[in-house]
């Protein structure tokens, strides 16, 4: 199986969307396998619990407010 690597930048808004989406399509996998749904489900089921543990691995401040008092 060919393997690729992705390095993408999300901003705040999209980062809080993505890992909303991926809490929808656990849910809609979970469903769909409880009906009695396999394949795509338990694949896409994987895959989106995946990525989630991974959002937020590598995430980096760029910016603060300019009303912090640090």
């Amino acid at each position: 199986m060919t393997t690729y690597s992705y390095k993408i930048t999300f901003t705040d808004s999209e980062s809080i969307m993505l890992e909303e989406a991926l809490e929808m399509m656990i849910r809609h996998c979970d469903s769909e396998i409880a009906k009695g749904g396999s394949a795509p489900y338990y694949s896409w089921l994987h895959s989106a619990k995946e990525v989630k543990k991974r959002l937020h691995s590598d995430s980096q401040m760029m910016s603060t407010s300019s009303f912090c008092n640090d």
